[in-house]
């Protein structure tokens, strides 16, 4: 009789010590620092320093969003803060901004690559923002 109590103590002794460990690790997911904000882009006007972007809002709104095309370069210690990526012929052009526990990290821009598409457009360097000193952008979705 003892053995048969000794062995159910046991047994419920690992079962409680198996859900102590199972609520520590609820689902096996973290929540990442990582979240990603994306928007349709319509046009993309180029200029000596910046590309205005022209992007889709919620409610057929069209946004807009200058980025600083010295992004673009590498530096040493610092980190790429834009990425200008080819899209493919059958999907939509788009934008996403990447932050990193809610600070901008980087944008990245997936359009088509070659200037001569329609996406393409050049803008007047007179009413380009100015993007000197800028940190980051948003998108206003």
């Amino acid at each position: 009789m003892n053995i048969k109590k000794m062995l159910a103590a046991a047994a419920l002794g690992a079962l409680v010590l198996a859900g102590v460990f199972c609520e520590e690790n609820a689902g096996g997911h973290k929540k990442s620092e990582i979240s990603y904000y994306s928007a349709p882009v319509y046009k993309v006007m180029d200029s000596a320093k910046a590309y205005t972007v022209i992007y889709g809002k919620a409610g057929h709104k069209m946004g807009t969003v200058t980025i600083p095309k010295d992004w673009a370069k590498n530096k040493p210690d610092t980190v790429k803060r834009l990425l200008v990526r080819n899209c493919p012929s059958k999907i939509t052009p788009y934008v996403t901004i990447v932050k990193k526990s809610g600070e901008f990290l980087k944008v990245m821009l997936t359009v088509p690559t070659n200037h001569n598409d329609r996406i393409w457009g050049i803008a007047n360097e007179n009413k380009v923002e100015s993007t000197d000193g800028v940190e980051s952008v948003d998108l206003e979705l």
